[in-house]
């Protein structure tokens, strides 16, 4: 009972009470897995990554093939920025379980961040097979595939991500890029881009991409205001702008 209401506080995000009750439900009884795995959660949800840590290596020692515990260790030291550390926790994960969607899905998005997008594809797409309606599996599919140079292949996974979520900036600016690159469907290429910009104002990288759609076809004025509002929001445009002030004298 303690359990059940404690999951049911944790999903009206109520963390605090949830903790009170997974930690009087393990004090009448320590050996359930279930109950370390769930307040560890909460703890990391909180960013106390060591309280969270003894959770999930209690339920490990209750049960070493306990997949979730592997799986949430690795969560947090990826949360804790080991990385790698966290890599090799994902491993151990999916050696005792391969048909879990998370594994899989955080997996192979850590290999691309660790420049191992050949392998991130693998699991990628394990995930995708596993849950072919997320969006966000063939976002990430598509960046591997951009990265080892499969550029057909990173379009049509991009195009599954638009089609789970429309409002995917992150694919609509990178289809937009690809398409600007390929020098085909130009102007399905500046949709992809302004309605990624359209939906992430705040975000550089995607401003900086349609400056560099707008430079390439000689739109200096368009290609400039969008260079300084990449430049004002974090992003390396000092170059770019030199360059388009440059071909204005």
């Amino acid at each position: 009972s303690l359990n059940i209401s404690g999951d049911q506080l944790f999903e009206k995000g109520n963390i605090d009470g949830s903790i009170q009750e997974f930690r009087q439900a393990l004090k009448m009884d320590p050996t359930n897995i279930n109950v370390h795995n769930s307040l560890g959660v909460c703890y990391g949800l909180q960013g106390e990554y060591e309280k969270a840590k003894l959770e999930f290596n209690s339920a490990v020692r209750l049960n070493h093939a306990e997949v979730m515990a592997w799986y949430n260790m690795g969560f947090i030291q990826m949360l804790n920025g080991d990385r790698h550390k966290a890599l090799d926790l994902f491993f151990k994960a999916n050696a005792i379980n391969q048909d879990v969607f998370e594994i899989n899905f955080q997996t192979g998005r850590l290999l691309m961040e660790l420049n191992q997008p050949e392998s991130g594809t693998k699991f990628l797409n394990r995930a995708a097979a596993l849950e072919p309606a997320s969006g966000a599996v063939y976002r990430y599919l598509g960046e591997c595939y951009t990265q080892i140079g499969k550029v057909d292949a990173a379009v049509a996974a991009y195009k599954k991500a638009i089609k789970h979520n429309p409002s995917d900036a992150a694919s609509l600016s990178a289809m937009g890029c690809l398409f600007d690159e390929r020098q085909e469907n130009p102007e399905i290429a500046l949709m992809f881009c302004q309605e990624s910009v359209r939906l992430s104002p705040e975000n550089g990288l995607f401003h900086h991409r349609l400056g560099r759609y707008f430079s390439k076809r000689h739109r200096l004025n368009d290609a400039l205001k969008e260079f300084v509002k990449a430049k004002s929001l974090g992003y390396d445009a000092a170059e770019d702008i030199k360059t388009i002030k440059d071909r204005k004298k």
